[in-house]
């Protein structure tokens, strides 16, 4: 088959979208199959940079064609800021969406399936209009609860807008002629807004665990600030993370008499705010570093105690599974998980970890101590544990050929 894949992130940018279309799009290539991603120019959460800057190789074009990893890419310019404001990420969003449909349309080869993956959910109505314009099927895959969570969060508050923007999301719900989502409590949203279940398939995101695995690796970040164990953090800051309890939690520690070093990995919104609250109340030990090449991220999980995953305390966020947790398990690291739902479920049959309550920093700060109160022997057992969970359940090889099956029964 020749499959394309419509999404606005990609590497070299980081994050579960782009870890997901490239190690799924490997495998499918490894299959014999042709992959074809319909994508943007790099500008947010770039290794060592800044949100909202494109790289030179990238700047002043409209279109560009490269293969990395085996994979057709075709880009197409956006707008790109580094200021924060709504505003600024809606524009970006939208003249993806406009220049992705022209590319999609005229830029590459008629592919045999179209997935429109999403968030945010604007690329994937370019996603729909061009399987319907070139006659190909389209999965809508949804990875995050986009509308739902945009309406809680209160980012957009005006009934009118709001009934717009479900009513958008229903027409392409019922336009998909599959939907792939990446939790059981997404299908059930899903068959609530009046999708047939048949038609859904639960792909969770997974990991590659060839690439996640212990190591010896040094540090990429190098000697940290502080003494103590290494509590680390990597992924998106922003107000679905809720890391100002993690900071919080830290405090608690050390004026109980428990000193750690956390290391706060990424960039997003929330950055400027914690760095704010680090300047007026300083932590020691505590650091914050611009994200980090995939390549080496197994190594910094590897240099790490004990590793948080943090949701804020939105009901919504009770359907999302972080998707780091299993790369956290897969290199046998124990997990201090701040979750609800789904997710909380998942590390607690995994055996690779402890719970604490989203936004809660006495929570948290009590599960960092219960792990690093425990013997070695106990810690290597809880990591062993969640490695042996992550292989047999979540490995990206056995959910790529699960994918295919998909594909293949609408491409035939």
């Amino acid at each position: 088959m020749h499959i394309a894949i419509l999404n606005q992130d990609f590497p070299p940018e980081t994050g579960a979208g782009p870890a997901r279309i490239t190690e799924l799009g490997r495998e499918w290539i490894a299959r014999g199959h042709q992959v074809t991603v319909i994508t943007g120019f790099p500008n947010r959460k770039l290794p060592g940079q800044p949100d909202g800057v494109i790289p030179p190789p990238y700047r002043g074009r409209l279109w560009m064609h490269e293969t990395l990893d085996g994979l057709s890419v075709h880009r197409s310019w956006l707008y790109a800021s580094p200021r924060r404001a709504f505003a600024h990420t809606l524009i970006n969003y939208l003249s993806f969406a406009g220049t992705s449909l022209v590319n999609a349309l005229a830029g590459v080869p008629r592919p045999d399936v179209l997935i429109a993956s999403g968030p945010p959910y604007f690329q994937q109505f370019s996603g729909a209009l061009a399987a319907l314009a070139r006659g190909v099927p389209l999965v809508l895959e949804t990875r995050d609860l986009w509308p739902d969570y945009v309406a809680e969060m209160g980012i957009i508050r005006h009934p009118l807008g709001l009934r717009a923007m479900f009513a958008t999301e229903r027409w392409l719900l019922r336009r998909a002629d599959a939907s792939v989502v990446v939790t059981e409590s997404f299908k059930r949203r899903l068959v609530e807004k009046g999708v047939a279940e048949a038609s859904i398939t639960v792909i969770p995101n997974g990991v590659d665990t060839s690439r996640y695995y212990p190591s010896e690796e040094a540090n990429p970040l190098g000697a940290l600030p502080g003494e103590g164990p290494l509590v680390g953090y990597l992924g998106t800051f922003g107000a679905g993370q809720g890391l100002s309890a993690a900071l919080e939690a830290v405090r608690l520690l050390h004026d109980a008499g428990t000193p750690v070093r956390l290391c706060l990995v990424g960039d997003g919104a929330d950055r400027a705010a914690l760095e704010a609250d680090l300047h007026a109340r300083p932590i020691p030990g505590v650091s914050l570093h611009r994200p980090i090449p995939r390549d080496a991220t197994r190594a910094l999980y590897n240099a790490c105690d004990v590793v948080l995953v943090p949701h804020a305390a939105l009901p919504v966020l009770g359907d999302t599974v972080p998707s780091k947790i299993f790369e956290v398990m897969a290199c046998a690291r124990p997990l201090v998980a701040a979750l609800k739902g789904e997710g909380a479920r998942i590390v607690e049959r995994s055996g690779g970890g402890v719970l604490a309550t989203p936004g809660d920093p006495a929570s948290i700060a009590a599960g960092i101590a219960r792990v690093l109160a425990m013997p070695d022997a106990e810690r290597r057992t809880m990591g062993a544990a969640g490695r042996a969970f992550a292989t047999r359940e979540y490995d990206r090889r056995a959910l790529a050929e699960r994918y295919l099956d998909v594909l293949g029964r609408l491409v035939r």
